[in-house]
């Protein structure tokens, strides 16, 4: 109850805030949107916590000439931008308690499309505005999604109810396309893409830990959650056995499974706190391997890791755990036991300096890019 009313009073106090300020911002922000196919990102995660889909899906569609993007964020944690900024043109992060003010906003709009980002946040917001067609992004395991909650039935209802609503339904894996398929009016498998030029970039090492790991022979890396789905055991039974190996673990800690797991005591697993995404490429750098060592369960079967995209376009040998949504690449390496990933590992080592494995990256990287997912979205939605 405590908890119920310090949420009411933040969104009555951030509405108050962000009133204020609005009618000195709306002009600017009318003229941004006038004409275009204006995308309205209902809120899901706030933009500057997890640079994930929904941040690149809206910076892709923002780039086109024809579109706008509005990105409403709760303001709660990351945000603290209280009304309308423009992120970069004519990508607006807005506060989400000024949703009700989004018909006048887009006034002026060619048309006006939702895109919803799994089922658990912005439904509320789609009665405050006029939509003309609905995009919903089905892009986890909904068991993942709402594992907390008591009433799962409802939510399936939710889920089932916009995915006969929605104009698109977008899934990310192939175990969420199928069920899809059964319910939405129409749906389209779209994995995960990366930004290419970003990666491709080159980038000088993190001078710090270049210092560290000069001595190993092999250094493998991963970057993201740090979670109760990450294999551990391989990483443990590798690091035991191969101590001029090291682990080079970047990311956010989920839960407390990491430092249970004993990763930790092992001189050669190097662990280093979320780094903002603009710095990834310099982290990249140090990597012999990248890799994306994750169990198998329900939530991991349904997985398209943004990071391996991302890993294609920086060119280095790519490891990753037998996942389903990493079968399809054939720059992919996956094992299915500790004792894969360690044999594996000399051979990805001679792939380092492989004119044709290199090229073979560049070729999947290039393949799938935010802009090619979003055209198709933009194709299937006729805009």
């Amino acid at each position: 109850m405590k908890e119920h009313r310090a949420d009411e009073h933040h969104a009555r106090s951030h509405r108050e805030d962000a009133l204020r300020l609005y009618d000195g911002q709306k002009e600017a922000v009318k003229a941004s949107l006038n004409g275009k196919n204006v995308f309205v990102y209902t809120p899901t995660v706030e933009w500057h916590y997890l640079f994930q889909r929904c941040q690149q899906m809206a910076g892709s569609v923002a780039a086109r000439p024809d579109c706008a993007v509005v990105f409403l964020s709760t303001q709660r944690h990351y945000d603290d931008e209280s009304g309308m900024m423009e992120l970069k043109p004519g990508l607006w992060l807005v506060n989400a308690a000024l949703a009700d003010k989004l018909d006048e906003l887009c006034a002026g709009a060619k048309s006006v499309v939702s895109c919803v980002y799994n089922i658990t946040s912005g439904l509320s917001c789609l009665q405050s505005y006029h939509s003309d067609k609905i995009v919903y992004e089905y892009v986890d395991d909904l068991r993942f999604i709402v594992s907390d909650v008591s009433d799962f039935a409802a939510y399936q209802k939710l889920h089932e109810d916009l995915m006969k609503r929605a104009d698109l339904t977008v899934a990310t894996a192939k175990k969420l396309y199928d069920e899809a398929a059964k319910t939405a009016r129409q749906a389209v498998l779209l994995p995960n893409a990366g930004d290419y030029d970003f990666f491709a970039s080159p980038a000088a090492p993190n001078a710090e830990l270049k210092e560290k790991l000069k001595d190993y022979a092999c250094v493998l890396e991963y970057y993201g959650a740090l979670a109760s789905w990450f294999d551990y055991e391989a990483v443990n039974v590798t690091a035991e056995k191969h101590p001029d190996w090291c682990w080079l673990l970047i990311g956010k800690e989920i839960g407390e499974d990491m430092r249970k797991s004993g990763v930790l005591r092992h001189k050669n697993v190097l662990f280093v706190p979320a780094v903002p995404y603009t710095e990834l490429p310099s982290y990249i750098a140090l990597a012999d391997i990248l890799t994306i060592p994750f169990i198998l369960n329900e939530t991991t079967l349904a997985t398209s890791p943004v990071k391996l995209f991302e890993y294609m376009a920086s060119r280095k040998p790519i490891l990753t755990s037998d996942l389903p949504e990493c079968r399809g690449y054939a720059s992919v390496r996956r094992y299915a036991s500790a004792g894969e990933l360690e044999a594996m590992v000399p051979e990805l080592m001679k792939l380092r300096q492989d004119p044709a494995y290199l090229e073979l990256c560049d070729k999947e990287a290039r393949e799938n890019t935010w802009t090619a997912r979003t055209d198709e979205i933009l194709h299937r939605l006729g805009l």
